[in-house]
């Protein structure tokens, strides 16, 4: 067991052990991970720290938990670690040349817990959130993303919370800030009823529909680098699954 004085969550510390095994092979796709019993008596810790441990895991793309089974890592590993060719869907987390992006806030505030989840730390902790709109070559609302930015990242990037800070230079000033970038993503997209708040930003009726997306980035580490929730009117949401062909 790690001795780590640092502060990171027990549980953090954890998810990180395990994910390091699963990135350098020790563990492999389809291999079962220690149980929460057995976490809980390798790290001295209660039995609610070792299922976080487990379901950071689960949120991050490493493993999965078969009903009566256990827990096991995954075969579509982020980032492709562990497979040849690994399926790939492409993500664009830039801003596009059509794109006009208005940075609406640039705070510090504490995070929610699936925004804690990713980061690995507790609930209610605080993180700078950015949140800006963008518009389409037409001047049309075309995407609100609100993104995230773990405190101790934007202790290192101070610009972070200006709101003058364009947003298509983000990525390359916090890699520059703190020698980290973004390697690769896990996203999620669910469609529902957009917000009253929503609806203002985007210029949509009420009611109407939107599709969201919950996008991690990690850095090559496995860290999380950033985490985005974007909102999109139907209309203009396009996915692209390209899928890599084996010899």
């Amino acid at each position: 067991m790690p001795d780590n004085t640092d502060g990171t969550p027990k549980y953090h510390q954890i998810a990180n052990s395990i994910r390091r095994q699963i990135i350098t092979g020790e563990l492999k796709p389809g291999d079962s991970v220690p149980s929460e019993r057995r976490l809980e008596k390798d790290w001295n810790v209660a039995r609610p720290t070792a299922a976080d441990a487990l379901r950071l895991l689960r949120h991050q793309g490493y493993v999965e938990s078969r009903h009566g089974s256990g827990t096991y890592v995954r075969a579509d590993l982020p980032g492709g670690h562990g497979r040849r060719f690994a399926q790939a869907r492409t993500i664009d987390v830039s801003f596009g040349a059509g794109g006009t992006p208005e940075v609406l806030l640039a705070e510090e505030t504490a995070v929610p817990s699936h925004v804690a989840d990713a980061f690995g730390q507790h609930a209610d902790i605080p993180a700078v959130r950015r949140q800006v709109l963008v518009n389409d070559e037409n001047g049309t609302p075309s995407e609100l993303r609100t993104s995230w930015f773990s405190k101790e990242l934007a202790a290192q990037a101070p610009q972070l919370l200006d709101p003058a800070k364009s947003p298509a230079s983000i990525d390359d000033y916090v890699t520059a800030q703190t020698g980290r970038k973004p390697s690769y993503g896990r996203d999620q997209v669910s469609a529902r009823l957009a917000t009253a708040g929503e609806r203002k930003r985007l210029q949509l009726p009420n009611p109407s529909a939107v599709l969201e997306q919950h996008l991690i980035l990690f850095d090559a580490e496995g860290n999380a680098f950033r985490f985005d929730e974007s909102v999109f009117p139907a209309e203009v949401w396009k996915l692209l699954y390209p899928y890599p062909l084996s010899d």
